[in-house]
């Protein structure tokens, strides 16, 4: 006992050097408490010895940060970020994903290893970003309402990441046992929070009445928190997951402000603690034993966060001058979630100290983060002056045709709405045409032999006419909703017809369809163990899609004449 309360109370303390040490150096508080706990850790003064108390301090304090972004989350806020902010969110995680798994399969390291360090490498630090554009008073640019619609689009991705990695227990049981047993858990906590929001909606209001007391809504919160904790690892899921459905619970409650102010003093010791407790599993030897490859991964992440939010937010997102330079550098920090994802890869026994490179990657990234902004217009104008005429007008035009793309996407307009239905429509047809093919073949294996031959063809025959309904009405909504994104290109551009529109948006989609299928396979591997002869295929789908971007470019940009080059030199010149 004694050396639990010594452990304890080193670890409070540590966390106000910690804080000292990082407002000293006008950095971020992760900094200096990742840094006070590699110094006191087993590994280093072992000040802090109590390792089954470390696991547990982190395993609460990850726990508490999922619930604390979940608190911040409300789901109405995901319908109002827009399309934009949601094709960037994805994009970026999935170039930033596939740059970082093809540079570790390059340098030797197996395709395990490969998928924590791109998915590691994929997510930008919400708490960093947020406390550095704050503390230099930036957060008031114009480039911050849409890296913040990024951040929260990847805390998205970041629980169902979790979720996945939980999920798997056995990779012997195949790629659709296990995604059939994180859908239907998935979906059974799902319900449980819908349900549990009906509840709170009258019994909260009941329980103030009787006690308005600021403590019960801090144990209400906590006590939600620890019940979908607890449910979600029962379901055989992670725990953060159901923390941070808690956490959205309690954002869609009328008064969720003064929820947050409740728990907020003890969501910042136990976020405090969870930083130093994984500063505690750094080992400073396999720090120095892997600074070529901590070396490698920094420039990945300089290199792919460039192309995926610098130059994303210059086609998409309309940004000019510096402003993609900004907003590249200033989602360059690995995060929270990075050290999340690789104390889960400690499960699969991988062979690698990928919580200590991951804590130095955070430590480094958000130092360079923090200074490199201040130098974006420099860095803009060093690499502007080396950019050819001709590619800034042609990607000027580009620019211009995707922005009013989606400028008319998220216009208050009859083809808006009707896409937006259109899109609900086919969302939930699609999950109960998932939904309806697990349960039928769940059920075809309870009865497989129990009956006659004739009756279970029977049955077999009754399922795939089902199958088949549902997947035509997928296929009809789906045609719907392309013809209304037709329509809606055609606005764009009049001088383009409804064919051409067509050959436009298939285009993207494939496209599109190709990068995402490349992103996702790396996971396919890791479900299904297969060879390393698959890696080929992600690299087979990014030429492909290659292809089809280029098709695009030449369709919305057409031939330019001499003529209108010059024009366009001569203007951008004056």
């Amino acid at each position: 006992m004694a050396t639990e309360l010594i452990s304890l109370g080193i670890l409070f303390l540590c966390a106000i050097i910690g804080g000292i040490i990082a407002s000293k150096f006008k950095q971020p508080a992760v900094f200096g408490l990742l840094l006070v706990g590699a110094i006191i850790g087993p590994n280093s003064l072992n000040l802090v010895q109590d390792a089954n108390m470390i696991r547990m301090m982190a395993d609460f304090g990850a726990i508490l940060i999922l619930f604390i972004i979940g608190l911040e989350f409300d789901v109405s806020k995901l319908m109002k970020l827009g399309a934009r902010s949601i094709l960037i969110g994805f994009l970026k995680f999935a170039i930033v994903l596939f740059f970082g798994y093809e540079t570790t399969l390059l340098l030797g390291f197996s395709s395990k290893i490969a998928l924590f360090v791109g998915v590691i490498l994929s997510f930008s630090s919400t708490i960093v970003v947020i406390k550095v554009l704050q503390q230099k008073d930036m957060f008031s640019r114009r480039e911050v309402p849409l890296l913040v619609a990024i951040l929260i689009i990847e805390d998205i991705i970041a629980v169902f990441i979790l979720t996945f990695f939980s999920g798997i227990k056995d990779s012997s049981i195949g790629l659709i046992s296990t995604f059939e047993h994180i859908i239907f858990s998935i979906a059974i906590l799902i319900a449980a929070y819908f349900i549990m929001m009906k509840i709170l909606k009258y019994g909260v209001n009941i329980i103030l009445k009787n006690n308005s007391d600021e403590s019960v809504l801090t144990f209400l919160s906590l006590g939600i928190g620890a019940l979908f904790s607890y449910f979600a690892f029962y379901l055989g899921l992670t725990p953060s997951a159901g923390a941070f459905l808690a956490g959205s619970l309690i954002a869609s409650l009328p008064n969720a402000k003064e929820y947050g102010k409740a728990i907020h003093p003890y969501a910042l010791i136990f976020t405090s603690i969870f930083f130093i407790s994984m500063g505690t599993l750094v080992n400073f030897k396999s720090i120095e034993s892997n600074l070529a490859l901590i070396g490698i991964l920094i420039f990945t992440i300089f290199i792919s966060r460039f192309i995926a939010i610098g130059f994303l937010t210059f086609l998409l997102a309309n940004f000019k001058n510096e402003q993609p330079f900004f907003s590249s550098i200033a989602m360059m920090s690995v995060g929270e979630f990075s050290l999340l994802v690789a104390k889960e890869s400690e499960k699969f026994g991988i062979g690698i100290d990928l919580v200590t490179i991951t804590a130095a990657i955070i430590f480094i990234s958000a130092i360079l983060m923090s200074i490199g902004i201040n130098y974006s217009e420099s860095l803009h104008n060093a690499l502007n002056s080396r950019v050819p005429m001709k590619a800034k007008l042609k990607l000027e035009r580009i620019s211009s045709y995707m922005r009013k793309f989606f400028d008319q996407l998220e216009i208050e307009n009859f083809f808006t709405k009707k896409l937006m239905s259109e899109s609900k429509l086919t969302l939930m047809l699609m999950i109960l045409a998932l939904f309806t093919f697990f349960v039928l073949r769940r059920i075809l294996s309870m009865i497989e032999v129990k009956y006659h031959a004739i009756v279970l063809y029977a049955l077999y025959s009754i399922s795939a006419a089902l199958m088949l309904y549902l997947l035509s009405l997928v296929y009809k909504r789906l045609k719907a909703l392309h013809h209304t994104l037709s329509v809606i290109l055609t606005n764009v551009d009049s001088s383009k017809n409804l064919k051409k529109c067509t050959r436009i948006l298939n285009n993207l989609l494939l496209a599109l369809l190709l990068f995402f299928s490349a992103m996702l396979f790396p996971f396919a591997m890791f479900a299904l163990n297969l060879n390393t002869w698959a890696n080929i295929l992600p690299f087979i789908f990014v030429i492909a899609s290659f292809y089809y971007i280029r098709n695009l470019i030449i369709l919305i940009d057409g031939t330019h004449s001499d003529l209108s080059y010059r024009a366009g030199v001569a203007a951008a010149k004056s």
